[in-house]
């Protein structure tokens, strides 16, 4: 039986393929430090350098010659990341030093480091938080309070970039009850949308720009600039990052044309 405080791992749109608990762990064959496999890079972002620390000898001791960098804030990964002249294989974040607007921090870092997986980790997720950082882009939400070989599997089954994504189980059992507050205000506002707005919602979420959200529609671009800002003014968004966090929070998706 499954219990709240194990963490689960499921394949991007399919059904649970396995969990992780505290006394098994299985390393997928091939992700690893061993013999023949080339050196991995990790970009540690924490605002405590003890902490950073740690994370750097635990990978260490996973991968046999690993290379960590380390920053303390989004911001300087960034800045590490320019003058790099290699990409890291995996990222790993916390969460709770961005203070209120974490997730709009996270979810921008992420859409400026498309292509490398990046495991968040906090003190506590809600349920609204794990769809929104998923759906940004992370492969795991990771509470602190896991023992380490959670963390282990989360790293392995990220460097097999297959489409897995972690979470605590428990997220899965509070995500089909009654939705938060905050969700169902979400709901209310999507639903305020009219035909057309809904459409360049889809057409936003996508990734489209207004010229080619016009070109797709049929209209001028200037309309579209126009239903826009109506849009984000119902929605209460000031950007597109937190367009595409509203639409995680609801389940909405984009349909690209």
């Amino acid at each position: 039986m499954l219990e709240v405080g194990m963490t689960i791992a499921v394949r991007r749109g399919g059904s649970p393929l396995r969990v992780v608990t505290t006394d098994s762990y299985a390393r997928p064959s091939g992700v690893d430090g061993v013999s023949g496999v080339r050196r991995r890079c990790f970009l540690i972002i924490d605002p405590q350098a003890l902490v950073r620390h740690g994370l750097a000898l635990t990978l260490a001791s996973l991968h046999d010659g690993a290379q960590t960098w380390q920053a303390g804030t989004p911001a300087e990964a960034l800045g590490l990341l320019s003058q790099a002249t290699n990409v890291p294989d995996v990222v790993l974040m916390d969460a709770d030093g961005l203070g209120t607007e974490r997730m709009t921090a996270i979810a921008d870092f992420l859409a400026k480091v498309q292509g490398v997986p990046a495991i968040i980790m906090s003190s506590a997720f809600t349920p609204a938080e794990t769809r929104t950082l998923l759906t940004a882009g992370a492969v795991a939400c990771l509470l602190k309070s896991d023992p380490s070989a959670v963390l282990a599997e989360a790293v392995a089954l990220a460097l097999t970039r297959e489409g897995y994504v972690q979470m605590p189980y428990g997220m899965l059992t509070t995500a089909v009850a009654v939705p938060a507050a905050e969700d169902r205000a979400d709901f209310a506002s999507v639903s305020r949308l009219t035909n057309r707005q809904r459409d360049i919602f889809r057409l936003l979420l996508s990734g489209c720009s207004n010229k080619e959200i016009a070109r797709q529609l049929g209209v001028l671009e200037g309309t579209v600039k126009v239903h826009v800002r109506a849009m984000m003014q119902k929605l209460g968004a000031r950007n597109r990052t937190q367009i595409a966090i509203l639409a995680a929070r609801t389940g909405f998706r984009a349909e690209c044309a």
